[in-house]
């Protein structure tokens, strides 16, 4: 996990941070190895870490300000959230706080608020590119798993089976569909990897370029694709 650390006025901290103390507005912070995601909103605290095997739903109480920053204190996790850019070491997006949870003799890091981004062009999505993770795991198989954009059209290849459509880029947002795939049968990992693309694809996909220049497409939370382009960029 990488972190670039820089100050705010004191004065400022509290407003900035404070964006999870109301019931109208959401917080989302994620974290990896091992995965987690944190969400404050409607005056409750969901954490699920572990990869979806530690699960914890508290009560919101009010947040105490802190050095740069605000904590949440409850009987069963503690959120310490401070305003220093944070990078989230998988897709290496950036954010604008870094967070730390503790759930019982457990502390985990990871980074928070809405990720400083700019929505690429759509010229930018064309091409050919590889999937390098998945939900924030590496891909692996026997097989590279790949996906194409040209025009309105998407084609690709899971690991397993070979997949096409239509798709719709607008405002940053990447709407995939219907595809049709083909239906060769494939063992253990290569099936699971399979279900999780087209899981993912199904959704609308929020897409942003990180500082290496990979294609991230994100549901929510730790479930993204991470691209790495495997061809030149169309002209």
């Amino acid at each position: 996990m990488k972190f670039a650390h820089v100050l705010f006025v004191p004065a400022l901290l509290v407003s900035g941070a404070a964006v999870a103390q109301t019931s109208d507005t959401s917080y989302k912070a994620v974290g990896t190895e091992p995965g987690w995601a944190l969400t404050i909103e409607k005056g409750l605290i969901r954490y699920v870490g572990d990869y979806g095997r530690t699960r914890v739903t508290a009560q919101a109480p009010v947040p105490r300000p802190s050095f740069n920053g605000l904590r949440y204190v409850t009987p069963r996790v503690t959120i310490d959230i401070t305003r220093s850019r944070c990078s989230d070491g998988m897709s290496n997006r950036d954010y604008p706080d870094s967070v730390t949870v503790t759930v019982g003799r457990r502390t985990v890091h990871g980074c928070g608020g809405e990720p400083i981004v700019s929505p690429p062009r759509a010229t930018v999505i064309e091409g050919k590119w590889e999937i390098q993770s998945i939900e924030g795991r590496p891909v692996r198989g026997p097989r590279p798993a790949t996906i194409a954009f040209a025009g309105d059209r998407i084609n690709g290849n899971s690991g397993c089976n070979s997949f096409g459509g239509s798709f719709r880029f607008e405002r940053g947002y990447l709407t995939a569909g219907p595809l049709m795939s083909t239906k060769m049968a494939c063992m253990g990992p290569a099936m699971a990897q399979e279900q999780a693309i087209m899981r993912l694809l199904g959704e609308r996909l929020s897409a942003s370029t990180n500082r290496e220049g990979k294609l991230v497409l994100s549901a929510s939370g730790l479930r993204t694709l991470v691209l790495v382009r495997s061809g030149p960029a169309p002209r």
